[in-house]
């Protein structure tokens, strides 16, 4: 009973606060977003004003990196109370801002004379399943480029590849890392449902997935929901395999604690079998 307890803990939704927003992609935020971990508030530094507010929701721990900076003049920096970016949040006068290193990255294809510039290089690719849920290089060509990010997503390291489901993304931070994928990743043990928003994009035969944590996202306009598995790479921060909520994804790490969290988890938890099969 306490298993399931603790489980079930681990997948209710992320209970957060109040933040200050200025909305999506222009879109007014009259009412505040929900934040599951710290609010947070970016400002252009040439002049001092706020280019945007809003919510952030993490497993990674930011307490030690209170603000960041990029390359292009801009200051993010976080607070974990309610409506706490409001107008009197500031950066702190003590803070230490460092910018990372810039580097060389490939930019599409592999001429370095067609580069971009950037903190990170970026790779990702697109993985093939077959029926039986395994996974294959595909003949399309990986997308390469740079980011920017003031704060390196849900990551400690950004030297990690992750895979989820039929994609894998990397970043890493040395000259022309990208020009492969850096890092192998291998797949974890936990057993997944897997479904998607979008009918056609897994065969129709394939239910579940394996990896280091199942997820579930929220669902879509139409109903639906996207489930599946996360693996990351070797030697990639432990918190990319702890379970909890990032952006639209909440995560776990016990077989088949993806169904619906409210109803389908206790019964499968307990081994009862009458958890619902998600439809893909």
């Amino acid at each position: 009973m306490l298993v399931v307890i603790l489980i079930l803990i681990q997948l209710q939704d992320v209970i957060g606060f109040k933040c200050l927003c200025s909305g999506n992609i222009g879109s007014a935020c009259p009412d505040g977003c929900d934040a599951g971990s710290y609010c947070v508030t970016t400002w252009i530094v040439a002049h001092g004003a706020v280019r945007d507010q809003g919510c952030k929701t993490t497993r990674t721990d930011l307490s030690d990196r209170q603000c960041q900076t990029n390359r292009k003049g801009l200051v993010s920096c976080v607070c974990s109370s309610e409506k706490c970016n409001d107008a009197s949040f500031a950066i702190p006068s003590d803070v230490a801002l460092i910018v990372p290193p810039v580097i060389k990255c490939f930019s599409q294809d592999l001429n370095e004379d067609n580069f971009c510039f950037g903190h990170y290089c970026t790779y990702s690719a697109e993985l093939v399943m077959n029926d039986f849920g395994d996974v294959f290089p595909t003949p399309y060509k990986p997308t390469r480029g740079c980011s920017d990010d003031e704060y390196s997503d849900d990551l400690n390291s950004v030297n990690v590849c992750t895979s989820s489901n039929n994609i894998i993304n990397c970043k890493c931070n040395t000259e022309f890392c990208n020009r492969a994928q850096p890092f192998p990743v291998p797949l974890g043990n936990v057993l997944c449902y897997m479904s998607s928003a979008y009918s056609n994009s897994y065969p129709v035969g394939l239910k579940y997935c394996r990896g280091h944590l199942c997820y579930i996202m929220q669902t879509d306009y139409e109903g639906k929901v996207g489930r599946g598995c996360l693996s990351v790479s070797d030697g990639a921060p432990e918190e990319l395999k702890k379970p909890g909520a990032y952006l639209s994804y909440k995560y776990c790490d016990q077989d088949l604690c993806n169904g619906d969290f409210m109803a389908d988890a206790p019964s499968v938890i307990n081994g009862e079998g009458s958890a619902t099969t998600p439809q893909p």
